[in-house]
């Protein structure tokens, strides 16, 4: 079952943890051995704001990358997104980061026209990414469920349109899996621009209430830990580390209100499952 001679790094995201317990969240990733750690860009200002910008640095583990949630689709607050998306850099930068994993916010999916907004978040994102390479930060699209930019045909018209030369990619092969599309097959057709994978696993089930609000069937957002969804995760992995692809690679949880097991749990549960396909650990 292993992978042959892996060379990846393996990182993890802290968005298992509640954005109060990020630092529970920073120790424990520390202390099982992964690589390296991307936290969100919201929780790195309330660090910075507070003084303690040395957070990841005590722990000894480097800060890879920060997620960032902006709204994408509204001119009325572009103003407003440019400045705060150039703060949270400016912050990132100063902890040692080197991508921002970048998505748009939550939309709703049932009434949204991706084509209506094609055009405005083409140019911000360009725009974002300018910014954000001026400041030594590599942006990174990120499609994600609930966003404006979720299932395939949207990912595909975004990618296609973007100035490559600012934009890279950063899926989630979980995400794009439960929003209907083939997660290898967009790791393989973007492979140039791929900068940072998010590596998660879907339960392969979603339901919704009547009012079409998603149902966590899991406690993790419908997602599981490594190795017991539907995702090639496997398949993947060895189609990256035989590739040009040399990013890292995040391991991703989704925190849930009722999670059947603690974060840290979870997370161990991530380290065996890569522990099993060859992948090795050092506890800091």
């Amino acid at each position: 079952m292993a992978v042959v001679n892996p060379r990846l790094g393996i990182g993890h995201t802290g968005i298992t943890w509640a954005d109060a317990d990020a630092e529970a969240g920073v120790r424990c990733i520390a202390e099982l051995g992964f690589n390296n750690i991307e936290i969100f860009a919201w929780v790195l200002k309330n660090w910075h704001d507070q003084g303690r910008d040395n957070v990841c640095e005590q722990n000894h583990i480097p800060l890879i990358s920060s997620y960032y949630s902006i709204d994408i689709v509204n001119p009325a607050l572009r103003d407003s997104e440019i400045a705060k998306l150039s703060e949270w850099t400016d912050i990132v930068a100063g902890m040692g980061g080197k991508f921002a994993t970048f998505g748009g916010n939550s939309v709703n999916r049932r009434t949204f026209v991706f084509a209506e907004h094609k055009k405005y978040i083409v140019d911000f994102v360009n725009e974002a990414a300018k910014i954000l390479d001026g400041k030594g930060i590599r942006l990174n699209f990120h499609p994600h469920t609930g966003t404006p930019v979720e299932t395939e045909a949207e990912i595909v018209s975004f990618l296609d349109a973007v100035d490559t030369k600012y934009v890279g990619f950063a899926p989630d092969i979980g995400q794009i899996q439960k929003g209907g599309a083939d997660p290898i097959r967009f790791v393989k057709d973007y492979l140039s621009i791929l900068r940072l994978v998010h590596f998660k696993d879907y339960s392969g089930n979603v339901r919704f209430d009547d009012e079409g609000k998603e149902i966590d069937t899991t406690g993790f957002a419908c997602y599981t830990p490594l190795g017991r969804g539907v995702v090639d995760l496997k398949g993947i992995l060895e189609y990256l580390e035989q590739s040009a692809f040399d990013g890292p690679v995040m391991v991703e949880l989704d925190r849930g209100k009722d999670m059947p097991i603690t974060a840290e749990e979870a997370v161990r549960i991530n380290k065996e499952y890569m522990e099993k396909l060859g992948y090795r650990f050092v506890k800091r």
